[in-house]
């Protein structure tokens, strides 16, 4: 883990108002004004003598403490910086800011013990929870440098959970071999990071420990990719890759009030990964009318009449699909309106197919019976109706 990423320092312009046992002086306060300056333009040097006058003071104001240690962190004196840090810490044993600034010093020097005894105090006298929450991922890092992953997961895993948590998370699960809790995690992680190589690989080892090889395939494929580089992860190779349950996310990021092939594409890997009314919710959303491109018109009455289907709201589904094939072809040279009519044919056709198989469940032969007669007439679709038809007069349900 790249403690870069881990670094969550609360810098120095806070003043815990509590912690003061005295206002700044006049004198201290140009004093500071003039080094931020000096600070705003790099010029560390000039702000460090400027400074110095401040330290010399026999118990300096806890907001020199917080500009002078930070100037010697930002100029990379790490060792004069924890010095900094404690002393200030331990003149202002009260000061929130002055006890996290001295943890992320701890933490540059790898003193992870000395963390989480400087800070365990905090999370129960503390009622500051922007603070908690900072306290809570410092301490899991530590504890994650421990390699005391219960601890991790204990002091993290409970609401809320940021988002640049879920990495120390799964590190965590994976290594107590809580398959399915990283498995969980990785995912959440891939909301806010698709492309990421370390969390794809979380979830297939993840996928592996649950015993499910398919899916932990499809991570794979998924990892060797991104670590190909070959190409940014996206919805349609996730789709490609039949990882629907990642691909459908993208119902909650696609905004406008038009339905166009993206929304109908996310809507479509969201009923094939079983979200069924959060797919038939999300194409609800959409005001659909004659201006919409008829293949996609009819695409999404085909779509959202198996969404109401397998919801079991038959009469809602054959409504649907009674609607594919209904809208005007749209004008075009002779190829396109050729290949519109291929296209009309085999969504009527699937249409057809698909309420001849709903009345036949729902033993309601006649319907079923026009129904398979009706896709007779469609081109492509003449030897399947037959055998549909054949079937049923089989069963000797009604008199041809």
């Amino acid at each position: 883990m790249n403690y870069l990423t881990a670094s969550i320092l609360i810098f120095f312009l806070l003043v815990g108002v509590n912690a003061q046992s005295r206002e700044l002086s006049h004198f201290e306060s140009n004093q500071l004004y003039k080094m931020n300056q000096l600070l705003e333009n790099k010029n560390y040097d000039a702000a460090s003598n400027i400074i110095k006058p401040l330290f010399e003071q026999e118990k300096p104001h806890a907001t020199v403490f917080k500009y002078g240690c930070k100037l010697l962190t930002d100029t990379g004196k790490l060792t004069e910086a924890l010095n900094c840090w404690t002393k200030g810490y331990k003149l202002y044993p009260n000061d929130i800011n002055l006890a996290i600034n001295l943890a992320d010093s701890l933490l540059k020097s790898n003193q992870y013990q000395m963390v989480i005894n400087l800070l365990k105090p905090l999370l129960a006298s503390s009622s500051d929870q922007a603070l908690l929450v900072q306290t809570r991922y410092i301490m899991g890092y530590s504890y994650y440098q421990l390699t005391q992953y219960q601890a991790v997961i204990d002091i993290l895993l409970i609401s809320p959970v940021k988002q640049h948590w879920w990495p120390l998370i799964s590190y965590s699960q994976l290594a107590l071999e809580d398959w399915q809790g990283a498995k969980n995690s990785a995912q959440q992680w891939l909301k806010s990071s698709p492309d990421n190589l370390s969390a794809w690989q979380i979830l297939a080892r993840s996928e592996m420990g649950l015993y499910n090889p398919i899916a932990a395939a499809v991570a794979t494929d998924v990892s060797s990719v991104i670590d190909g580089k070959k190409t940014n992860v996206n919805v349609n190779l996730l789709g490609n890759l039949k990882a629907y349950n990642f691909a459908v996310e993208c119902i909650s990021q696609q905004q406008g009030q038009v339905f166009t092939s993206q929304h109908f594409t996310c809507a479509q890997y969201a009923w094939l990964s079983g979200q069924y009314q959060q797919a038939l919710d999300f194409m609800q959303s959409f005001v659909i009318n004659s201006k919409l491109n008829t293949a996609l018109y009819d695409d999404y009455y085909l779509l959202q009449g198996q969404l109401f289907a397998v919801l079991k709201q038959n009469d809602h589904a054959i409504n649907s699909w009674k609607k594919v094939g209904q809208q005007p072809l749209t004008l075009g040279t002779a190829k396109e309106i050729k290949y519109a009519r291929q296209k009309r044919n085999q969504q009527q056709g699937q249409a057809l197919l698909l309420m001849g198989q709903n009345y036949w469940l729902a033993q309601q032969w006649p319907e079923a019976k026009a129904c398979y007669r009706k896709l007779a007439q469609t081109p492509g679709f003449e030897s399947i109706a037959k055998a549909f038809e054949q079937n049923l007069a089989g069963f000797e349900l009604f008199t041809p």
